[in-house]
């Protein structure tokens, strides 16, 4: 039995084997580096996807609570209006109004700090005074309060502003409730 192997088969033969095996030897190692690749990209996409989602949550809950705070602070707003005007109906005034300065401290705790650093010699008076004009009371409303005369209140307005270096087409008021 004498077979002859042609030597162009036998070169084409041994081309596709060793193609067969170098496209077996890529695929054994390309395979597994595409899926771990296509693992780790659904990895970080979840990961993405949850970190998303505890943001828009940390928003939410923090925009929840940013309303309630909204929603008591007016609450104690209109309290502190409303035992103002109480006050202005009682006898007791003095004890009363103490009383509702330390609430106001209560409800703007950055007040009066931040009115001390921008004005530093400003005496316990003015600072009441400037507590009723932030709550934007008229001159007769404060003048009932602190017993002084309207014009007192005018007077009082117009060394404040002028301690601050404000001209008089500036409101207090105005520049109250940015600070």
């Amino acid at each position: 039995m004498n077979v002859r192997i042609n030597t162009d088969t036998w070169f084409i033969f041994s081309i596709l084997f060793i193609g067969t095996l170098a496209l077996f030897i890529f695929a054994y190692i390309a395979i597994p580096y595409l899926i771990r690749k296509k693992n780790l990209n659904r990895i970080k996409y979840r990961y993405n996807r949850k970190i998303n989602n505890y943001r828009r949550l940390e928003i939410k809950y923090s925009e929840i609570e940013i309303v309630g705070l909204q929603k008591s602070n007016q609450k104690l707003q209109i309290d502190a209006k409303n035992e103002l005007h109480k006050i202005m109906q009682s006898d007791l005034k003095n004890a009363n109004l103490s009383a509702f300065f330390l609430n106001f401290e209560k409800l703007y705790p950055l007040f009066s700090q931040s009115l001390l650093k921008i004005i530093p010699d400003i005496t316990a008076n003015e600072l009441k005074l400037c507590t009723l004009i932030r709550l934007n009371l008229s001159s007769k409303e404060v003048s009932q309060l602190l017993n002084i005369t309207p014009e007192s209140v005018n007077k009082a307005r117009y060394r404040l502003r002028k301690k601050i270096g404000l001209n008089s087409k500036e409101d207090l008021f105005e520049f109250f409730l940015n600070i």
